[in-house]
């Protein structure tokens, strides 16, 4: 799951809107799709690149040291104390 939210969805999801956008706006306009030498293909990928790699950045910088033990939320004194890790 991990992998899928973030390598996955950031790359595929820029190309897909992409993809959906051109689609109807040809059809709004009475045209088919462009011809792929025509599109901004090159700048989507670009942008689905710059998604992926800044989701894996924010996944390294943030996320918890690879020896951190998780403890699972709990209830305290009627209160729930959120997981964290430890």
């Amino acid at each position: 799951m991990r992998i899928f939210l973030h390598v996955f969805l950031p790359l595929v999801a820029p190309i897909s809107l992409y993809a959906l956008w051109s689609y109807i706006d040809g059809k709004r306009k009475g045209k088919g799709l462009p011809d792929w030498e025509e599109g901004h293909w090159f700048w989507v990928l670009v942008a689905g690149f710059i998604f992926a790699a800044s989701s894996l950045i924010y996944l390294t910088t943030l996320g918890a040291d690879p020896g951190a033990q998780y403890q699972s939320p709990r209830l305290e004194d009627g209160k729930v104390v959120p997981g964290r890790f430890k």
